[in-house]
């Protein structure tokens, strides 16, 4: 997105509105994870420092700790990048993504946030679908569709994701008992009194608005119980199936 001094639509603030919202929700996970990184850090540095005071004639040992601790540096840089990228709405490129894999890692992510709040997090179905995207706006979807599950189901509810093929598209399904509304524009969300806003009302537009803008579409669909759920259709890239997917790293 272009945040130049330019004229704005509402779907433009929507979206700008709806990262804010998921990093700031997001927040807790995101310390945890720079926590992580800095251990792992300390812990190399800690192996590197024992090596050189106990065995300062074994320059082999010492170059061993050297290199971990190197690793490990290197490591959390990318880790703290993808952070900044993530939480500052980076528009990164198209690559070509494996969406089990990227599904996966956003539970990862979210998974402290799960197991306080005693919900099962679930994913099943093709584990090779390959998508031609950005991963920071389809992680970024994710995480807030997922976010939602956690925060609205209650303790003791599954929220799980099923993937499967359907002509030409991946079909990514949310399958719990949260009961999802029906999915308003951002002009009628936005622009039509009263402005009182639920966070599902515009991560639900923010994903219709992007998904569509990729050629897929998102469904609210009822099962047997009149419970609903949520389909999200996004095509596959048939035409990069030749290449390798990024396995779409987290923080």
């Amino acid at each position: 997105m272009n945040f130049a001094m330019n004229t704005w639509q509402a779907g433009e603030i929507l979206d700008a509105a709806v990262k804010t919202l998921i990093s700031e929700r997001c927040r807790r996970a995101y310390i945890h994870d720079m926590r992580g990184g800095l251990q792992a850090v300390y812990s190399s540095v800690e192996v590197l420092a024992r090596a050189a005071k106990h065995n300062a004639a074994n320059t082999a040992l010492i170059d061993t700790a050297s290199s971990i601790a190197k690793r490990a540096m290197a490591a959390h840089e990318q880790a703290l990048v993808d952070i900044v990228n993530q939480v500052t709405g980076h528009d990164d490129v198209p690559t070509v993504l494996n969406l089990a894999s990227v599904v996966r890692q956003a539970q990862q992510f979210l998974r402290n946030d799960a197991l306080s709040k005693g919900v099962k997090l679930g994913l099943s179905g093709c584990e090779d679908m390959v998508l031609l995207s950005q991963r920071n706006r389809l992680r970024s979807l994710l995480l807030g569709l997922l976010a939602l599950g956690i925060d609205e189901l209650p303790a003791g509810a599954e929220l799980h994701v099923e993937l499967n093929r359907v002509d030409g598209y991946a079909l990514l399904e949310l399958r719990s008992d949260l009961a999802y509304s029906a999915i308003l524009e951002a002009e009628d969300l936005l622009c039509h009194e009263p402005v009182n806003l639920r966070p599902q009302d515009l991560v639900l537009e923010f994903a219709r608005r992007w998904i569509e803008a990729r050629g897929g579409r998102v469904e609210i669909h009822s099962s047997v119980s009149a419970q609903t759920g949520l389909r999200i259709y996004y095509p596959l890239a048939t035409a990069c199936a030749g290449e390798r997917a990024t396995p779409a790293e987290s923080p």
